[in-house]
């Protein structure tokens, strides 16, 4: 494109278009650090808000607003409220909008494992309209209800923690493994399994769920009966990456196969991040924000200075309830009151972090 400016021709170069799949961790940290007057960006999500994930086990005994609406981004990103459930490859479309980049950034679906019962006799736990139904559930229930949290994880160890707070339920924690928080040191899981002991909690590992029906669940080794069950058994890959895979000819049942560019495996123009990235990385919200940074500035930088994805690990840490946490990286671990404390002002500094730069 020429334009004439004072008898000369200069050169103006038209800006690409990138299109991004999915409003989570990744594609927030992605959006924040985007130089629009370089990109033309599009965003497309099914929900037009951000979820700050990490309190959203919490927040089933509060009613804070975890969200930051898509308004608040960058002014200059076009925000399309829909489902995507396909692509055009050949054409570089997606619904009727073309693309120069694509990146996929859409996350996951619910593992169930293929475990009977699981879909309709469970409630899940992984976005906003979950959150919402849970605390309308417990709200119905009676006190000393039976509440049956199954999969002992992050997600569900600090749901366990949150539920114990509120003094109204006897929970059972259930898992295969055989202790809670796996990916924790061992020390931490039984400081855990302990400070859950002295508060009542009904553990019960090695536990393999193998059929939930309406009012009791059958493991390996008994049948529990419960009032509500919650399944946090894990994450798998969703329906959008497994079309992906299939039009791409990419043999994955994890994710969508990623260099370390974040590049999709055989592709130029097309990445993946966050949950819906095969990346060797664990799926977490910190893996995905920091895939989404480094993608942002790789495409500011015209990927000219290519370096390679490399996770800064900045540790884990949850909540175990009775206003304690666990918390470790790779020089400390610990757990108690003071963890906890450390832990509201990691998320405190974290969402605010996100929410100053997206409202300014």
């Amino acid at each position: 494109m020429l334009i004439i400016s004072n008898n000369k021709k200069i050169k103006k170069q038209l800006k690409k278009n990138i299109i991004i799949i999915g409003f989570g961790w990744s594609s927030i940290g992605f959006v924040q650090y985007i130089n629009t007057s370089k990109y033309n960006v599009t965003l497309i999500s099914k929900s037009d808000y951000f979820l700050y994930t990490p309190l959203l086990a919490q927040n089933v005994k509060y009613n804070r607003d975890l969200t930051i609406s898509s308004k608040q981004l960058n002014k200059d990103i076009l925000f399309v409220h829909d489902t995507v459930d396909n692509i055009d490859f050949n054409k570089n479309k997606v619904q009727d909008k073309y693309y120069d980049y694509l990146v996929l950034s859409h996350g996951s679906s619910v593992n169930t494992f293929n475990i009977p019962g699981v879909q309709n006799n469970t409630y899940h736990l992984k976005t906003l309209e979950d959150s919402i139904k849970i605390k309308n559930k417990l709200n119905e229930l009676p006190n000393n209800s039976k509440i049956a949290i199954i999969g002992c994880g992050l997600a569900g160890t600090e749901l366990i923690g949150s539920l114990s707070d509120m003094k109204r339920f006897n929970l059972m924690a259930i898992d295969g493994m055989d202790r809670p928080v796996i990916t924790f040191d061992k020390n931490l899981s039984e400081k855990v399994i302990k400070d859950w002991r002295n508060i009542n909690i009904n553990m019960y590992f090695n536990n393999f769920v193998q059929r939930i029906n309406h009012s009791s669940l059958e493991t390996n080794k008994e049948i529990l009966n419960f009032d509500m069950a919650i399944w946090c058994g894990g994450i798998k890959i969703s329906e959008l990456s497994k079309t992906v895979n299939h039009l791409l000819k990419l043999d994955n049942n994890r994710g969508i196969p990623v260099d370390k560019y974040m590049n999709v495996t055989n592709q130029s123009n097309i990445f993946a991040i966050g949950d819906c990235a095969y990346s060797g990385y664990p799926p977490t919200a910190q893996v995905a924000y920091q895939q989404g940074i480094y993608l942002a500035k790789q495409f500011n930088n015209r990927f000219e200075n290519r370096k390679e994805f490399h996770f800064q690990d900045k540790g884990q840490i949850a909540y175990i309830g009775n206003s304690k946490s666990i918390y470790q990286n790779n020089y400390l671990k610990g757990g108690g009151n003071m963890v906890y404390y450390f832990n509201n002002l990691i998320h405190l500094y974290n969402f605010g972090k996100i929410y100053i730069k997206s409202k300014f």
